[in-house]
């Protein structure tokens, strides 16, 4: 918008300046060559002797007229093209001035002639008429009017800037908010602004209200359900001790195994929605560890690489679930698990590798869809409950990072973590840091005056 004020202001003042221009000097133009063609044929009637007097009787305060027998000094010219369009213009006006005719803007000791018009061209008896006018072509200099027009157009522009950041501001609020909508609970956006932008913002309020009290309403529905599911199965096994054949009762365990694995699952994936755990700065390293000790503990063979503290902004709770989640998907595909940390200065990576057989570059989105299972058993060992990489991506993005599955190179399913670091968890380290560096420049300072002690015992 200020650029196109802009231009149309350089577009009117440029206009303005060539039609009003144009006008005033066609008018000046025929002013001069009027007073020129009546002093040259004045002058010629009147003998060499005399021609001084007459071109004093012709002259006035505002336009000089003088005669010279021989060539006067060339009037030193201005590098203001406007002289030369302004010169065609009097040759067009009257052709007799003929190529001979010279311009130039003279200055003079008094201020209000320190840019005059002067002038001279030759008379057919090969003298020369001289002129000099108070006045000059309209495009040589600006008018106060063009600075006047430049103010206007600087207010309009401010206005303009004002106008416009008043309407983009909460534009770029409403942007950024909407993209925080469904990543946690309901965000409240301000109603302000214009009142388009205001309607958008109240619009989109109330859809986030709807929306939240729908999916509220079917979690606590979903999780009843879930949740009085779990006594009907722990009555079905204690009743099992009462089933003699062996085969059939460890057959009716398993089952109720994946039953009670499904509902937890079930439980955890809707706690997921109002996770009361806060994020804190966690030393992510050592729940790797902790994962994989314990995994190890367990017969799986799973491992970790990488340093022994790292800090970000997590729930540990939920991202050991995460991880655990990730371990036990490689654990149950594959033989083998192994889990790597990177430490940069803005985030952590985290990956779990696994040597199972991978999945298809198109199946990625589908394994984090809820309740999706890639392998088509039902067997709670091979095809899971399909809520575990689910749990997992959730929990992740709900603490500020990403999770992506690719294909490793060398075979097996490569899952990696990115979890951005906060500014609580660099202070904490940078604190560490000092401490460190504090601690370690007063023990060297003790050891500076010990060995000076010993020295002068030695002494």
């Amino acid at each position: 918008m200020l650029l196109a004020v802009l231009a149309v202001h350089g577009g009117a003042l440029l206009l303005y300046r060539q039609s009003t221009a144009a006008a005033a000097d066609e008018a000046f133009a025929s002013q001069v060559t009027s007073q020129l063609s009546l002093a040259r044929e004045a002058v010629m009637r009147r003998p060499p002797p005399e021609r001084d007097a007459e071109t004093k009787a012709l002259s006035s305060p505002h336009f000089e007229i003088g005669w010279s027998a021989s060539a006067p000094p060339r009037p030193s010219f201005a590098a203001d093209p406007a002289l030369a369009s302004f010169r065609d213009r009097l040759v067009a006006v009257e052709p007799s001035l003929g190529p001979d005719l010279a311009l130039g803007m003279e200055g003079g000791d008094d201020p209000l002639h320190q840019r005059d018009l002067g002038g001279r061209f030759r008379l057919p008896d090969g003298s020369f008429l001289t002129f000099r006018s108070a006045h000059a072509p309209s495009l040589a200099r600006t008018g106060a009017w063009a600075y006047l027009s430049t103010a206007m157009a600087i207010l309009v522009g401010a206005a303009a800037v004002a106008l416009m950041h008043r309407i983009a501001g909460p534009l770029r609020d409403l942007a950024r908010l909407t993209g925080e909508i469904g990543r946690g609970p309901t965000v409240p956006i301000p109603e302000a602004g214009p009142d388009e932008t205001r309607d958008i913002a109240r619009s989109l309020n109330a859809m986030q209200g709807r929306i939240h009290a729908l999916v509220s309403e079917r979690t606590q529905a979903l999780a009843a359900v879930s949740h009085d599911l779990r006594t009907p199965i722990s009555r079905l096994r204690l009743r099992l001790d009462s089933v003699a054949e062996l085969t059939e009762r460890k057959a009716m365990a398993a089952d109720l195994d994946d039953m009670q694995a499904m509902v937890d699952s079930t439980l955890a994936y809707l706690r997921g929605d109002a996770d009361p755990e806060p994020r804190r700065v966690t030393n992510v390293a050592s729940v790797l560890v902790s994962v994989a000790d314990t995994s190890a503990d367990t017969g799986r063979d799973v491992g970790y690489q990488g340093p022994g503290r790292a800090l970000a902004g997590v729930r540990p709770v939920a991202f050991r679930r995460a991880l655990e989640n990730l371990v036990d998907n490689g654990v149950r595909y594959g033989s083998r698990v192994r889990m790597h940390l990177e430490v940069e200065e803005a985030a952590l990576f985290v990956r779990v590798d696994d040597d199972g057989p991978g999945i298809a570059s198109e199946d990625v989105d589908r394994a984090f869809a809820p309740f999706s299972r890639l392998e088509g058993s039902r067997n709670r060992h091979t095809g899971g409950t399909g809520l575990g990489l689910t749990i997992a991506k959730r929990t992740i993005e709900a603490d500020g990072g990403s999770l992506d599955l690719s294909n490793r190179p060398e075979g097996g399913l490569r899952a990696e973590i990115r979890l951005p670091r906060p500014a609580a968890a660099l202070d904490t380290l940078r604190h560490e840091r000092g401490a460190l560096e504090t601690n370690g420049s007063a023990i060297s300072a003790s050891n500076a005056v010990a060995a000076a002690r010993d020295m002068e015992t030695d002494r």
